[in-house]
């Protein structure tokens, strides 16, 4: 079973990197097209994940990107690198084959260095997110340096096959693998993640019904390195491996569990409304999305007759329900392109131990996010564009085993504008510069210890925190420039920015060790349009 398992998960690689090569050669293919340069990231994305409008706004474009960028954060939540380092091919558009069949996808590879990231055996970041979503996991204090591999595919098939009738099925698949490079225990993380989903719409002049239904599968493998087994003991505090049942749970040691296993599956099912003609799409669309994630411990022992087994207990899982609600809009009126989206999400996460038979950890999670782009020309065929985009967010984080109850609520918002510059005919200049501000609105953290007067090791070391970084204000300034120019239908594009962030009151400062410098994040690349 397990050289079937191996198997399966070298196709599954093989067919990834087959799948990102194939792509980048269809999306090269299209190199006679070029109606869509200056298209917002908005709009890109909603056309990308619904091709059936091109059925009725006839638009193809593709872009091909390479990117690096350099992060340095001097503030920052407990679990996420002080220093990042990433290069990213992307690739990505939307092509109408006739009048039935429209195709869109996107695919992408990523390597990326993240250096000093503590408390973590896993390769989930909190970066972007106020916590870990799954609190079970290992981890040990000792900061370690990541090295990160990704790949990504997605793509989607629309067909009109009669007047009423529109079907889009399409799939994604994503292959990551980390290793944790200077510090023991040293893991290595195997990630497979893929999804495929399907709609069918009724159409009755420009009005058309959709029922959706997709499925959802994740597996992760954690495979801790030991480079001394007999030296991971409690007496080595900076390589004894922990477990964590709970974002308040007291910790314990297995340093006899070599592997974990992460399993994920679950379905998502919904519907939606479209308004489609020449110059409009608007689209309002619910899901509902249920999956479970389970955590398995493996224990590895060798027999008298010296054969290998395996034995996997099921400790623990996380039911997640998310229910989202959204909103999509596409306009070209008088020259303006208009672009934007609205979603709404309520997410509910319940853990389960299954040896103890019991409930600890709950999270309740409300969040609103809007984005909008306006892009128009002038006389010289120089575009301007306005973004704006806006999130609030509001969650509660409660663990009973130790009478942990974290609450936050926030507000967010990014406003920017950019303007092109013709140098000649074909030769562009463009410039712009968006400003950012986050700020809590309520904030509440109470922790006690349960049955014990020591205080938790996870607590205090990054839950509290985690919890000074998310209730301190921020505000980020981002300048970005761009040289393109056209040659056989084909743009290039040379871009670069760089954005600076600072902490706006003293609340994380008081909290932690802190420099006082402001992060940093620098970025340069090459887009290529046809």
């Amino acid at each position: 079973m397990q050289i079937k398992k191996k198997e399966t998960i070298k196709f599954f690689q093989f067919s990834m990197l087959g799948l990102v090569a194939m792509g980048s050669q269809f999306l090269h293919a299209q190199t006679t097209h070029l109606d869509s340069i200056n298209m917002s990231a908005v709009e890109k994305n909603i056309r990308i994940e619904n091709p059936y409008i091109s059925f009725f706004q006839h638009l193809d474009f593709s872009r091909t990107s390479f990117q690096f960028s350099s992060t340095n954060q001097n503030f920052k939540r407990v679990q996420t690198p002080e220093k990042i380092g990433s290069f990213v091919f992307q690739s990505e558009g939307a092509y109408k084959l006739n009048d039935k069949i429209a195709l869109s996808g996107r695919l992408q590879a990523d390597k990326t260095t993240e250096e000093n990231v503590p408390y973590i055996l896993s390769d989930e970041r909190t970066t972007h997110s106020s916590f870990i979503y799954n609190p079970s996991y290992y981890w040990v204090p000792r900061a370690a340096r990541w090295q990160k591999q990704s790949y990504f595919i997605n793509g989607q098939l629309a067909y009109n096959p009669i007047k009423p009738v529109i079907v889009q099925i399409g799939g994604q698949g994503r292959y990551a693998k980390s290793y944790r490079q200077n510090a023991d225990p040293r893991p290595k993380v195997d990630d497979y993640d893929y999804k495929a989903f399907a709609k069918l719409g009724l159409k009755w002049r420009q009005h058309t019904l959709f029922g959706k239904l997709s499925y959802v599968n994740h597996y992760k493998n954690n495979d801790i390195m030991f480079v001394d087994l007999k030296g991971n003991v409690p007496a080595s505090d900076s390589t004894y491996i922990r477990y964590n049942e709970g974002y308040g749970n007291q910790y314990i040691g297995n340093t006899q569990f070599k592997t974990s296993e992460y399993k994920m599956d679950g379905y998502i099912w919904g519907g939606e409304y479209a308004f489609n003609n020449a110059t409009t799409h608007f689209s309002a669309g619910y899901d509902y999305k249920n999956v479970i994630e389970r955590f398995y411990r493996v224990f590895e022992y060798q027999d008298a007759s010296y054969n290998y087994h395996k034995e996997y207990t099921k400790y623990s899982g996380l039911k997640t329900d998310l229910h989202s609600f959204y909103l999509n809009f596409l306009g070209d009126y008088n020259g303006k392109k208009w672009a934007s989206s609205v979603t709404y999400r309520d997410q509910l996460d319940t853990n389960y131990n299954y040896p103890l038979e019991y409930r600890t950890y709950r999270l309740e999670q409300q969040n609103v996010s809007w984005q909008n782009s306006v892009t128009w020309f002038n006389y010289k065929n120089e575009i301007f564009k306005v973004i704006l985009d806006a999130d609030y967010g509001k969650n509660h984080v409660k663990d009973l085993s130790v009478v942990m109850d974290r609450k936050l609520s926030f507000f967010n918002y990014r406003i920017g504008a950019e303007k092109e510059f013709a140098l000649m005919p074909s030769h562009k200049l463009s410039v712009g510069i968006t400003q950012s501000l986050y700020f809590p609105l309520k904030k509440e953290f109470n922790y006690e210890p349960f049955q014990s007067s020591k205080e938790n090791i996870f607590v205090t070391k990054i839950a509290q925190p985690d919890f000074a970084y998310d209730a301190t204000s921020k505000m980020g300034l981002t300048f970005n420039a761009g040289y393109s120019f056209d040659k056989t239908k084909i743009r290039y594009e040379l871009f670069g920015s760089f954005t600076q962030i600072w902490l706006m009151n003293g609340t994380y400062k008081n909290a932690v060790n802190y420099n006082g410098k402001a992060n940093q994040i620098a970025s340069v690349g090459l887009n290529v349009y046809y």
